[in-house]
């Protein structure tokens, strides 16, 4: 992505909204922020006072998180770093910045951050999938079955399949696995393997999307996380990263679904 004024006076923009949450501009802060830009090639002192007057004078907040929304994924994970960053230099954190700090993952799709900024255990839910049904309802399903074969039948269940086959590893979901910061494992759907043989399910836009291959993915699927080394299956176990994945889910399917 080419970086533009524009661009930086959005990632300062965010990045001040986050810093004053809690109504304390705190100087280490902002060095974090600034020192951010000058380790940008060629930026300088001239560059600065664009940057910051595009934030302050030029940029809604609407309009920055708009630019933001946009950036590749790698730019993402180097933006998401340097606001967790400047939560950091609370400590305790500020409840107000890591508000603005999970407002602004939330709202511009992006990856969480390279090192977590909390092992929050009120985070932990179990084992949690996501249905995407063929009219566009999404809806969450937990089972905690520990072998294969009672998974399998749980899911099965689920979605009417007697059989079910593995969608990975297309450029739709390595895309997303990136941007919601998954380590050690992907994202992957559940397809009826049989669903082309059935007359009375329909196809499933959100699926046909995410396969990228112009195939039509027909019935309801499920997303579910699969490790990198062994290719187990499981839910997801924290309420941040089940959110993070139904967003960032729906922002590549163009809003398709909507929570049931």
């Amino acid at each position: 992505m080419k970086v533009t004024i524009e661009l930086l006076g959005a990632i300062c923009k965010l990045g001040y909204c986050i810093i004053s949450a809690d109504e304390e501009f705190k100087r280490e802060a902002v060095n974090i922020l600034s020192d951010f830009f000058y380790n940008i090639d060629g930026f300088n002192d001239e560059a600065m006072e664009m940057v910051v007057d595009c934030a302050n004078n030029k940029l809604s907040l609407e309009r920055s998180v708009e630019i933001i929304s946009t950036m590749d994924v790698d730019a993402k994970q180097k933006v998401i770093d340097l606001y967790a960053d400047i939560v950091r230099t609370d400590d305790p954190f500020s409840d107000r910045k890591l508000e603005m700090f999970n407002g602004t993952i939330k709202l511009c799709g992006m990856p969480q951050p390279t090192t977590p900024l909390v092992d929050d255990p009120d985070d932990t839910i179990a084992p949690t999938f996501i249905i995407a049904q063929t009219n566009g309802f999404a809806r969450p399903f937990q089972s905690e079955a520990e072998d294969w074969q009672q998974l399998d039948a749980d899911l099965g269940e689920q979605i009417g399949a007697e059989r079910l086959e593995v969608v990975r590893y297309t450029a739709p979901l390595n895309e997303l696995s990136k941007r919601v910061g998954l380590v050690g494992c992907h994202l992957v759907f559940l397809v009826d393997r049989n669903g082309y043989a059935k007359e009375d399910i329909g196809d499933n836009m959100t699926g046909t999307i995410l396969y990228g291959s112009g195939a039509e993915i027909r019935g309801d699927i499920i997303f579910a996380l699969e490790t990198d080394k062994g290719y187990e299956l499981k839910g997801v176990e924290s309420m941040v990263l089940l959110d993070n994945i139904y967003y960032a889910v729906n922002d590549a399917v163009g809003n398709l679904l909507r929570l049931e």
